[in-house]
């Protein structure tokens, strides 16, 4: 509370040194216009906070900068053309791999095997399989006494596979069904997923 007190008074003694630097005019116009933007963005923050709930801007701006790198990455294989290779293919499906694997972990999922099915022209992702483990977290453990996996944990688990699978979705626009996600808990000889 008191940081956020502080950057709004900050905040409010540069705006104030800027509207009297600033001559009268057109100029002052915009430093009011930005820098009224700027003092309701800090303002809002701790709101933004509270409804957004602690890192998920973060996650979501992070998962905004995946989806801008995939598109990148389809503009560019599509301007190469006449240099497809099995080199230039190889990291492209790495690549592909490995954003998916930071979405898994972007909601708290260790994601192993991830296997991807690929369109006619070798680029377009048409399905994504994976086994998928909650991410190792430190704990502190007493000697002697074991870790039981409750169902708690595993409804956790599920909450998040199911979310992994809504934001693969997203990103790289493909159906639901495309998307296997393999947890290794079985429900009457079933794997989950």
């Amino acid at each position: 509370m008191s940081q956020w007190l502080k950057s709004l008074t900050g905040c409010l003694c540069v705006l104030t040194v800027l509207m009297h630097l600033v001559p009268k005019g057109k100029f002052s116009r915009y430093v009011r216009f930005y820098g009224g933007l700027l003092f309701f963005l800090v303002a809002a923050g701790p709101l933004w906070k509270l409804l957004a709930g602690e890192g998920e801007l973060e996650r979501l701006l992070q998962l905004e900068f995946l989806k801008d790198d995939y598109y990148d990455l389809e503009a560019s294989v599509a301007g190469m053309e006449e240099l497809k290779n099995d080199q230039i293919k190889e990291a492209y499906r790495s690549e592909l791999a490995r954003q998916i694997r930071e979405i898994a972990l972007a909601h708290g999922i260790e994601a192993k095997d991830v296997q991807l099915s690929f369109g006619e022209d070798g680029y377009r992702i048409t399905g994504v399989s994976m086994e998928a483990a909650a991410a190792v977290q430190e704990t502190l453990s007493v000697p002697g006494a074991e870790q039981e996996d409750t169902g708690a944990e595993r409804a956790d688990l599920a909450a998040a596979v199911a979310s992994v699978r809504s934001e693969i979705a997203g990103v790289y626009t493909l159906d639901l069904n495309r998307i296997q996600i393999r947890t290794g808990e079985t429900d009457n000889g079933k794997m989950a997923g």
